[in-house]
């Protein structure tokens, strides 16, 4: 196993502790800091995960030498400042999805920690599940046949607050850059960057995109079919269906989840097992350090240029779903 690592989160929110919980199955992840505006925030969290220390500034955290890893887990819009103090202050990042609001502070980002020589990654934390690495494996063994058409969903119905980070387009709002981005890593995942996209979308009562479906062509006639809302709840699992058979990552299929084939040739679905371990934060931050361990700043598996692709597609769709209205 490699090293020991101390990590520092930034941010004391739902998807920090859900973070915090999957270090703890990790043996070579110390959960040592935690930060928050608010110091009472930072302590309750602190005790609950088990955290060494707490932080009532960012900034203080930060100058803490123990620190080697931050994890940035503040609202989108606040991606790009955090993770940039991050690295100033010397500490590799792990960055919360959408990577940041724009390609252009995600190339600056990338631009200093190569100049720094520290790692960076994006934490998509799909990316590393074993759903969906087994998925993948499966699709190129040919499963399904040809892999033709991928329909992808993520709906969820939350209260509408026009102050919450899901509606308020200051602090990067919209469905598309929060809960759609899944359905478009797995577009590209699969079939690679579109060959033509069509966006079609409704907004909520304060400009960002409530309800977003994205049509996309593929290269050898592959087609994705994505939606993302935040108006009602949807099954919010992925179908593969190729010319004989389909493959279903079953309800919130960007998470860890159970995966059902039915080829043409049987008369129903199977179920196809998958090891898991932990609650699935447990693999992103794993690979953050075994990269680190062996002296790399952007991970093999999911590195800059894969982060570049799928902010674009997300930068885009987000303008022209505003353009379409």
């Amino acid at each position: 196993m490699s090293k020991e690592y101390r990590w520092g989160i930034i941010g004391a929110g739902h998807i920090a502790g859900s973070f915090a919980k999957g270090l703890k199955v990790l043996p070579n992840a110390r959960c040592y800091a935690i930060a928050s505006r608010d110091g009472e925030k930072a302590a309750s969290f602190a005790a609950e995960y088990g955290f060494e220390k707490s932080y009532d500034s960012y900034q203080a955290m930060l100058q803490d030498p123990q620190v080697d890893i931050v994890y940035v887990a503040t609202p989108n819009n606040l991606h790009y400042t955090h993770t940039m103090m991050a690295l100033d202050a010397g500490k590799h990042v792990l960055c919360e999805k959408p990577f940041a609001i724009t390609c252009s502070q995600a190339m600056t980002m990338m631009r200093v920690s190569r100049e720094k020589n520290l790692f960076l990654m994006e934490a998509l934390w799909s990316r590393f599940l074993p759903s969906m690495i087994t998925a993948s494996r499966l699709l190129g063994e040919g499963v399904v046949g040809k892999p033709l058409l991928l329909q992808a969903e993520f709906g969820i119905h939350p209260v509408y607050d026009e102050n919450s980070r899901l509606f308020d387009p200051k602090l990067g709002g919209g469905s598309i850059a929060d809960i759609g981005i899944y359905p478009i890593f797995l577009a590209l995942f699969l079939f690679g960057d579109p060959l033509s996209m069509d966006v079609s979308s409704i907004p909520a009562p304060t400009g960002v995109d409530m309800t977003t479906t994205i049509v996309m062509t593929h290269r050898e006639g592959r087609m994705s079919v994505l939606t993302s809302s935040f108006a009602f709840d949807m099954e919010s699992d992925a179908k593969i269906t190729g010319d004989a058979g389909r493959l279903r990552l079953c309800r919130m299929f960007h998470t860890p989840t159970k995966l059902m084939l039915r080829r043409d040739v049987e008369e129903k679905e199977t179920e196809i097992p998958v090891e898991m371990v932990g609650n699935g934060y447990n693999y992103e931050a794993a690979e953050v350090m075994r990269c680190i361990d062996e002296g790399m700043i952007e991970s093999d598996i999911w590195n800059h240029s894969q982060t570049l692709r799928l902010l674009d597609i997300v930068e885009r769709a987000t303008k022209d779903a505003f353009l379409n209205l």
